[in-house]
């Protein structure tokens, strides 16, 4: 028995006809995806694309410093790491 888990584009179709796309962790058991998280995942959006754009997005996110929250929410700095 072969158990992993990797990120996948998932794709759902709500029962109000809206469809809707996460990239969520997904579980295998013996190579067949069981199980995954729908709805704690960062990245979600209208469609495959719209995930492809955000995902471009977040990853700048990477290239500047991290920002921290000051007092009570009142704002925020740049942390030096």
């Amino acid at each position: 028995m072969f158990n992993y888990w990797n990120y996948r584009v998932v794709k759902k179709d709500w029962d109000n006809g809206n469809i809707s796309y996460e990239i969520c962790e997904v579980y295998y058991e013996n190579d067949k995806p069981t199980a995954w998280i729908w709805g704690k995942n960062v990245l979600n959006g209208e469609s495959k694309e719209d995930l492809e754009w955000t995902l471009n997005v977040v990853s700048k996110a990477f290239e500047k410093p991290v920002l921290e929250i000051v007092g009570d929410d009142k704002g925020l700095i740049e942390v030096k790491e």
